[in-house]
This record gives C-alpha cells, sequence and structure tokens, in this order.
C-alpha cells in the first residue's frame, strides 16, 4: 500500500511539475536570457522541422487559401496541389486531414489553439510514460521467470561460498551491484610493488607478520578476495518507475514540446504498440478465471500508424514480431507468451496498406501521382534529400548527413542518398540472430542506431533510444566506463553545437565547420554507447550460454598470460618458487618437500570477456 501511494505521489508531483512547464513562456525567456537567434538553434538540435506544428499549419494554409497550380497540362488544386513538386510539404494525407484540419477552427483565437497543442503534447508525454512503465514492468517479469534469473538467484545465495557458484567472480557484472545483482570479486591483494614502497616508509612490519617474510602464495591471494556489499541503488523492480519518471519530466521533452515538435505523440504511438505486443496472451480476472487477451490487432494498429507518419517506426517491427513469438527458444515458466507473430505481421501489412489506399482517396488522381506524394511524404524521413528542383536541403541537425550533402557533387548525391540510407538497414539482420532473445534490447539499439543514421538527427531521438535500453539494467551492469564518459561529455557537443549554430546563421562570424566537428563528436559518444550496449548484451548472453553448457572456466587474474608461457611446455599454470629476503640479508629458497610439489596440470579452455 505504501508503495502505491508513493507511486501515486511522484506521479503527481511530475504531473504539477509538467503543468507548470507547459504554460511557461520558455521561447520569451529562452530568447531574452540568451538572445535573438537561440531559439532556432535549439530547434534545429532538438527537434525535426518536417514534424511540427508550423510545418501541419503551412499545409493547411494552402488548403484554406485554395492554391491550384498546373502540372502535366492538367489543373491540381486541394491536397494535390499542396503535394505537388515544389511544394515541400513533408506531412502525410491523413496527418494534414485528422491533426492538422481538427485545429483550423481554433485558428482565429492563437490562445486557445496555443493551450489545446500544448495539452494535447502533454497527455502524449503522459500516455507515453504509461507505456514505458508497463513495457519496463512486463520486461522485468518475463524476465524474473528465465533462466538466467534463477542463475543470478543460486549465484546471489552461494556469494559466501564461491566454489558452489554457478558464475565464476570473473563473468559476473563489474556493476552488478546498482541493481542488487551478483558482481565482480574485487582483488584486495596488495601488490608486490605496493609492499615494496610501503617497505620503504617502513609499514612492513604488518605484512611480514601475515606472510612470515615471504612473498604471499596463490592461496594466500584468492583468500584475499571477497564479494563487496553494497547496497543497490535501484532494484530490478523499481528501474521501470524511474525509467518512466525521467521520460515525462526529462527537459529535452519539455523543450521539445514547447517549441512545437510533434514527436512526442509519434512516440506514443510507436510505445503504445509495444505496450500491447509485451502483454501475455491470457490473464486473470477478480475472480481468478483464467482469460484469452486480445492483443494483436491492436497492437498492428498503433505501428501501422506510427510508421504511416515515420517510415522509420517500422525497425520497431522486429522486436515486436520476436515478442510475439518468432525465434523463440524458450518459453517462460509462470508466463504464457504470444504466438501469433504471423498474426501481427499481416495486420500490419493489411492496416499499413489501408491507411495509404484512404490516402489515396483523400489526394485523387491516378496511381502515379500518389507514388509521387508517397515518395514525397517518406523519403525524407529516411534518407537526406532535395526538398525541392532548387536544391535546397534541411538545415543543420546533430547528425552529419546536412553537411556532407551539401559538401557532394551533383553527379555522386543519388549514390550517397542510397549508400546512407542503407547503412542502418544493414544491422537489421545481424542483430536480430544474436539478441532475439532480448527483445527489449533490440528495440533500444535500434532506436540508438537510428539515432546516429537518422537524416535529421536529434536529441529528442536519442532520449527515447537511452530510456529504452535502461529498462535492461543486466546489460547496462555490464557497460564499461567509456560509455558513461560519453553520456556525461554529450551535453558539451550539444552546447557548441547551438553556440555555433547561432554565429552562423544569425550572427554572421561563425561558418559550418565549427558545427561539423561538434555534429561528428556527438556521433561519436553516440556511437560508443551503442556499441557498448551491444557489446554488453552479448557478453551477458555469452555467459548464461556457458553456464548452461556447463563451461565457465575463465583465465584468473593472478595466472600467467597465455602470450608469456613458456614455449617447451605450453602449460598455462606453473608452480611457482616465492624467493623471500630476510633483514639479515640470508636468502630463503623454495621448499623441496614433494608433498608440496605439484603435478603438472594441463592447459584448460580459457575464455577472455
Amino acid at each position: 500500500m505504501m508503495k502505491n501511494f508513493s507511486t501515486k505521489f511522484i506521479f503527481a508531483i511530475s504531473a504539477i511539475l509538467r503543468l507548470l512547464t507547459l504554460f511557461a513562456p520558455t521561447s520569451d525567456i529562452l530568447t531574452q536570457a540568451f538572445g535573438f537567434g537561440i531559439l532556432p538553434a535549439i530547434r534545429a538540435s532538438i527537434l525535426d522541422q518536417v514534424h511540427t506544428w508550423e510545418h501541419l499549419e503551412e499545409a493547411c494554409f494552402l488548403l484554406k487559401n485554395k492554391v491550384s497550380i498546373w502540372g502535366e497540362d492538367e489543373y491540381r488544386s486541394g491536397y494535390r496541389a499542396i503535394y505537388a513538386p515544389g511544394s515541400r510539404i513533408v506531412a502525410p494525407p491523413l496527418v494534414v486531414a485528422f491533426l492538422g484540419e481538427a485545429f483550423a477552427p481554433f485558428k482565429s483565437s492563437n490562445t486557445l489553439l496555443w493551450i489545446l497543442q500544448k495539452l494535447l503534447l502533454l497527455i502524449a508525454d503522459a500516455i507515453g510514460a504509461y507505456c514505458i512503465y508497463q513495457i519496463g514492468k512486463r520486461v522485468y517479469e518475463m524476465e524474473n521467470d528465465s533462466v538466467e534469473a534463477e542463475i543470478e538467484r543460486d549465484t546471489k545465495i552461494c556469494e559466501l561460498n564461491p566454489k558452489l557458484s554457478a558464475v565464476p567472480g570473473k563473468l559476473r557484472p563489474a556493476r552488478g551491484w546498482i541493481f542488487g545483482l551478483s558482481n565482480q570479486v574485487m582483488d584486495e591483494f596488495v601488490s608486490i610493488d605496493e609492499k615494496t614502497s610501503a617497505g620503504v616508509n617502513g609499514n612492513t612490519n604488518g605484512m611480514e607478520q601475515q606472510y612470515n617474510g615471504k612473498h604471499p602464495t596463490k592461496s594466500d591471494q584468492s583468500s584475499s578476495r571477497k564479494q563487496l556489499n553494497r547496497e543497490p541503488i535501484l532494484t530490478l523492480g523499481q528501474v521501470p518507475l524511474f525509467v518512466s519518471l525521467l521520460y515525462f519530466t526529462n527537459p529535452v521533452s519539455v523543450i521539445a514540446n514547447d517549441t512545437g515538435s510533434l514527436r512526442s505523440i509519434w512516440d506514443a504511438l510507436a510505445l503504445t504498440s509495444l505496450y500491447y505486443a509485451t502483454k501475455p496472451s491470457s490473464t486473470n480476472s477478480k475472480e481468478g478465471i483464467p482469460f484469452k487477451v486480445k492483443s494483436a490487432s491492436s497492437t498492428a494498429t498503433y505501428l501501422a500508424l506510427a510508421t504511416y507518419v515515420d517510415v522509420g517506426y517500422a525497425m520497431f517491427l522486429v522486436p515486436i514480431l520476436v515478442w510475439r513469438g518468432m525465434m523463440r527458444e524458450y518459453q517462460q515458466k509462470s508466463r504464457v507468451q504470444n504466438n501469433d507473430w504471423k498474426a501481427v505481421l499481416s495486420l500490419y501489412l493489411c492496416y499499413l496498406t489501408g491507411l495509404h489506399w484512404l490516402a489515396s482517396l483523400l489526394v485523387g488522381g491516378n496511381n502515379d501521382e500518389y507514388k509521387s506524394v508517397m515518395i514525397q511524404t517518406m523519403l525524407p524521413n529516411v534518407a537526406f534529400v532535395d526538398q525541392d528542383k532548387s536544391g535546397s536541403v534541411p538545415g543543420p541537425s546533430m547528425g552529419l548527413h546536412w553537411y556532407f550533402f551539401v559538401q557532394m557533387f551533383d553527379r555522386f548525391r543519388s549514390y550517397f542518398t542510397l549508400f546512407v540510407a542503407g547503412v542502418p538497414a544493414i544491422f537489421v539482420i545481424p542483430l536480430t540472430i544474436r539478441l532475439h532473445r532480448y527483445p527489449s534490447v533490440l528495440a533500444a539499439a535500434f532506436q540508438l542506431l537510428w539515432a546516429i543514421f537518422r537524416p535529421t538527427a536529434t536529441i529528442h531521438t536519442l532520449t527515447l533510444g537511452l530510456l529504452l535500453a535502461m529498462l535492461n539494467p543486466r546489460t547496462i551492469a555490464r557497460m564499461r566506463n567509456a560509455s558513461l564518459i560519453s553520456l556525461f561529455a554529450l551535453p558539451v557537443p550539444v552546447l557548441l553545437f547551438i553556440t555555433f549554430h547561432r554565429m552562423w546563421l544569425v550572427m554572421g562570424n561563425g561558418n559550418p565547420n565549427y558545427i561539423f566537428f561538434q555534429c561528428f563528436a556527438y556521433g561519436l559518444f553516440v556511437s560508443t554507447i551503442t556499441l557498448d550496449f551491444i557489446t554488453a548484451t552479448v557478453k551477458r548472453d555469452k555467459v548464461l550460454r556457458m553456464v548452461e553448457k556447463g563451461d565457465t572456466i575463465v583465465k584468473k587474474d593472478d595466472d600467467v598470460n597465455v602470450d608469456e608461457m613458456p614455449k617447451s611446455n605450453g602449460k598455462l599454470f606453473e608452480a611457482e618458487d616465492c624467493v623471500g629476503t630476510e633483514d639479515n640479508g640470508e636468502t630463503n629458497k623454495a621448499s623441496d618437500d614433494p608433498e608440496e610439489e605439484e603435478a603438472p596440470k594441463e592447459r584448460p579452455n580459457v575464455v577472455f570477456l
């Protein structure tokens, strides 16, 4: 009861804070604080210009004023006119009709229109936060019933006796204690160099008394290793709530909504699709009677809506199909999962085709005309292309496409566009084959990769990828320090991008090279985080497979390196002759007692992690 009350209290406080920031004149405050031109620079780093309220208002303006053109000896008006070549309208027809024209009656009152837009974006963020909480909760429940969780519980019980543990200390995550998992066994043995330096300072009495004037042996070193008991920062069950609060209260989303971004609505559609995809196939009523839960149609519907708006959201189709039973190698014990991925795929294709059919009826004309509309509305979301025949391209963003596209010769632009747009697709099949056991990891990895290779890369897209990655604490616990450094270094290129954007396009005392190097640093940091996240998942999966096979032999810290092994015998472990020097200068020779001699050991299979 106390936990539920605390959760509701935290969400209530978060909602109040969002409401306070919702109606605050953030744009005016930023302009007054940092000067004229700062707002366009912030918009360039946070939002995509073709997914804004202003873009929809431009399309509705053309419709309202009944713009008409002549094209191919034919008179065009209405939707056929606004999607004519050179119009630069990228919003799909159904979005203009249902979202753009729905707010047209309120344009006479700008205050009412502004309030409705803000409330709609706030509701979208609330829905996204709820969905991401439920997704994380279900992922936690599914993983808690897996073989991996059983191994972790056994390892946690056997921490006091490492010989009985299924996972050796070397194979455990270094930061497992953050989430209450078993972490690596820390070696607190003082090295020879440290002991020698301590002896110079006159602090060797304790060492001589402990080891009787000799160097410590392997048994002494192994006995000095112990498990550091630290209090967890977050338990696995608290992670979904924490991520949900970050999604709802992060400043990037607040600023993006205030500057007119529609990305929160599209993200809410995608997260709703993931919400229904993770639903169990059956549940129990209040009376304890089990009944089936039909979620295939809802999953396909919301994903089709998100894909219709931005074709980049089609990347979530793969983790959704894996969640629904594709490439399943194991079944959970206490949760009955769905196995209807073929139905979800069929419904998704049917719904997406139906949306485009309705849009073709709205636009009118023949099939060739609607093909040109599809190219105009879909291609800018996956490739950096000319928006019209004038050669104009979208302005600078956090990605590198804009800079390379400007520097590219006209005759090479088609090749460049096709090549760069196809790079993200290269990773889909390999990652799916290797990490199909972890669909939540796939969803986060695809979003992070899309944040790098997206034609108009924004911080808002990266934020969703980082939050989805946080729903996998078992992977986060195995990530290295490089990711932590990159995460805290990200604000530096972002702030410099905003500064140089204003210097170049407003003040006139900068150049695009300043922005390019900040975009390069930004892409490097995001790539480091993404690569380390995928690598940590591969390590996690490798340890699970090793434990399942019963092969957990690893190279110990105090063993001789393989490269330094004597070539004569090829043994990995050699009997060491420990020689100690006493104060009187006499040399203590190694013991020749045959009882203490160890028989030569065979070289085991060494696994490096």
